[in-house]
């Protein structure tokens, strides 16, 4: 759907008898994915489809219903009911918010037209061809490209609108060889071939070198963390500890923190160019940029209308995006500049610890390398590390270039070099 379209859609719906107030939500996807393995493509995805999400209002209650058949008008009049008479019958919760009622111009940041242009086609095409390039290299291949093309719209009865198009690329490969393996992505809003490409020779460069690995005795050491494993950590970093109430009530890492973390500045913005991302909150919020970080100094937190209006506090919704800054060294600058490290790929089944100190538990993977004397030397057996994010942030000493990454929110992070990071045990 395009901007009247949606807005069209929407007006329809609200102008449908009902008790309450009512929240309408349109999230419309395309998608166009290549899932492959063992260098063969193995499953071509092509989604086409659009969910509807009622949220009813009853003073202090609330209850939604999400549907995908938007044709209907009998099944959409009987959605509205069926939201409003369960709503009647949910307890009273005093977090409940009344709608914006805004209307936001919105800019598309994250709207790409090389990438509207794409098709399924050249997609397949693409993955193909990686898989060409592991099969050349007798390296078993696995992972997926994919594609988003998709549109949110917001509307309620209050008279808020909001409306944008967006694109979101996704290519994460694993390559894997007899004893070892490698891994490498691309992420962005729009994608290339070029990008597909150098990612795959990333991740069977990896492999190749990741093969036969040594046992390191896990002990505290200083490790390179590549962009994957940075923002794995500061995504967990920031939905656990970044939070206005958790840190006024004591749940939080930051409830009795006064100090510096570090010298880097986190933030987000929805306009960033390296990779933007959408300009607005499901509830219809306007995201601009927000510093949470500026050189190691808390600035705000997210922050929920609730919590805001209860403690006369600005609101600050959940970003889109989160974004680290960097001092532009580049890897090999840091490798060689350390007599005694790890350098890490990327980090998996990440786990909350110890909320008190930001303090979580995860594993290397896909690729980890002894440094010894500014060089690296060879690939080692995956570990098990204990951190506190708090330490991690004090403790670096060197940092590279953002660069987009992350599955699951859109991320900018650096390479960091930090020390006296706390491997526990082997994993592998």
């Amino acid at each position: 759907m395009n901007r009247q379209q949606a807005q069209d859609f929407i007006a329809d719906i609200l102008e449908t008898p009902h008790l309450g107030e009512l929240q309408v939500s349109l999230n419309g996807v395309h998608r166009l994915g290549t899932r492959f393995n063992d260098c063969a493509v193995s499953q071509n995805v092509l989604k086409m489809q659009t969910t509807l999400t009622l949220t009813a209002r009853l003073e202090l209650k609330k209850a939604s219903v999400t549907i995908n058949t938007l044709d209907d008008k009998a099944m959409i009049k009987s959605a509205i009911e069926q939201v409003f008479t369960t709503c009647a019958h949910m307890p009273d919760d005093e977090e409940v918010m009344p709608a914006m009622g805004e209307v936001l111009e919105t800019k598309e940041y994250a709207f790409n037209a090389e990438s509207e242009a794409i098709e399924i086609e050249t997609i397949g095409a693409w993955a193909a061809a990686a898989c060409t390039d592991g099969a050349a290299a007798n390296i078993d291949l696995a992972g997926l490209l994919s594609l988003g093309k998709r549109f949110n719209a917001y509307g309620d009865s209050a008279g808020g609108f909001a409306y944008e198009r967006y694109h979101r690329s996704d290519y994460h490969v694993t390559a894997t060889g007899n004893n070892g393996s490698g891994w490498a992505e691309y992420q962005g809003v729009s994608i290339k071939q070029d990008n597909v490409m150098a990612a795959t020779k990333r991740a069977i460069e990896k492999c190749v070198k990741a093969q036969n690995p040594e046992v390191f005795e896990p002990r505290p050491v200083t490790v390179i963390l590549e962009p994957q494993a940075v923002g794995d950590l500061m995504a967990m970093a920031f939905w656990y500890g970044f939070d206005q109430r958790a840190k006024d009530e004591g749940r939080s890492a930051l409830a009795n923190y006064h100090e510096t973390l570090g010298n880097i500045s986190f933030y987000s913005d929805p306009a960033y160019k390296l990779f933007p991302a959408i300009s607005f909150s499901s509830d219809g919020q306007a995201l601009g940029k927000s510093l949470w970080l500026d050189e190691g100094r808390v600035q705000q937190l997210q922050t929920s209308r609730y919590w805001a209006k209860k403690n006369k506090l600005a609101v600050k919704p959940a970003p889109n995006n989160l974004i680290l800054s960097g001092e532009g060294a580049s890897l090999d600058e840091m490798i060689q500049s350390t007599v005694d490290g790890i350098l890490v790929t990327r980090f998996w089944y990440i786990r909350s610890t110890d909320a008190s100190t930001l303090g979580f538990t995860g594993m290397t993977r896909d690729g980890t390398f002894r440094i010894e004397n500014g060089e690296v030397t060879h690939p080692v057996v995956e570990m098990r590390w204990n951190e506190s994010v708090l330490r991690v942030l004090n403790n670096v000493v060197a940092s590279g270039k953002p660069v987009a990454t992350g599955e699951d929110i859109s991320m900018i992070m650096p390479a960091l070099k930090v020390e006296d990071f706390r491997f526990s045990s082997l994993s592998g």
